[in-house]
């Protein structure tokens, strides 16, 4: 058992684990996946406006939390990879910020700085892969591979060596569905208990406000 409740938890089952069934295959990444297949050429239009992901803007938990509109003349130099929907992004500078997300529905322009890893999935389904990339033991050798101190990067040649589990497709889409229902009900409750922090965080603050500026009367407060 990994996991019992905390708080708003008591829904959640604990986890029973077991050993990776056998019947399962282990491949490297390059095996089921293509990386960095398309670049924005240095000869599209200045004017044409992309839409840009840097480092920075992904989270580790949330995926991509903001983009830039710029015109391609005014873009970074790193402003070069095209994505499609079903990719998956991945950092590899900085690498200990987990910078990690699936593309879905992206915009037409949308475009993020060659310090990602752009991996296309193959012979492997795309809502699987987004998942089995965010797994800890993947995260955790893509930082242990990583060279640098202040300013750790990977190459592409690491990463596309990775392995990872690849079960039957049918599996596949059956693990990707229930991880979408689960993750979504903890999103939820993360952000319902993010809110009651927010709401006890103010509380605290004119509670002490009040008390010291002579607004609430203590007199008869137990000492």
């Amino acid at each position: 058992t990994l996991f019992r409740s905390s708080v708003g938890a008591k829904n959640f089952s604990p986890l029973q684990l077991m050993e990776t069934p056998a019947h399962w295959e282990v491949k490297r990444l390059k095996y089921v996946a293509t990386i960095n297949d398309e670049t924005l050429p240095e000869t599209t239009n200045p004017n044409t406006e992309i839409s840009y992901v840097d480092i920075s803007s992904v989270d580790a938990s949330a995926g991509i939390v903001k983009q830039e509109e710029i015109n391609f003349e005014n873009a970074p130099s790193r402003a070069r990879r095209i994505v499609r929907d079903g990719d998956v992004i991945v950092s590899t500078v900085r690498t200990y910020l987990k910078a990690i997300s699936p593309i879905r529905k992206p915009p037409n322009n949308l475009i993020v700085s060659t310090g990602f890893a752009v991996v296309r999935p193959r012979s492997i389904r795309a809502d699987y892969l987004q998942y089995a990339m965010r797994e800890s033991s993947f995260i955790e050798t893509i930082v242990s591979r990583s060279v640098g101190v202040s300013y750790p990067a990977v190459n592409v040649s690491d990463i596309e060596n990775i392995n990872i589990p690849l079960p039957p497709i049918v599996e596949q889409q059956a693990i990707a569905n229930f991880l979408d229902r689960t993750t979504s009900k903890i999103d939820i409750l993360v952000t319902k208990i993010e809110l009651s922090i927010e709401k006890l965080n103010e509380y605290r603050t004119a509670l002490i406000s009040a008390a010291v500026t002579g607004k609430l009367d203590l007199r008869e407060a137990v000492v």
